[in-house]
């Protein structure tokens, strides 16, 4: 983002059997591509970097609260 760059575009394989040079479309749904033109096999998808640098942070202050309170006590080692 620094650079400018404001998304993440890629064409999915909508009928993905198996390693190919494209990703399949499902996957690249389910982490956060919106599709930007459907197409029956390679549709074209988009992720915005805003919404997923705003995502990281979120996660990582409840990963931070969560760690902070089951901090173990230290342990003692033998002299």
């Amino acid at each position: 983002m620094r650079r400018g760059v404001k998304a993440v575009e890629a064409f999915g394989d909508a009928r993905w059997e198996g390693p190919a040079c494209v990703l399949p479309a499902d996957h690249l749904l389910a982490v956060g591509f919106k599709t930007v033109r459907p197409h029956p096999r390679y549709p074209r998808l988009r992720l915005e970097l805003r919404a997923t640098i705003s995502w990281k942070e979120d996660v990582e202050l409840a990963l931070d609260r969560l760690l902070g309170a089951v901090q173990k006590e230290p342990v003692l080692r033998p002299l």
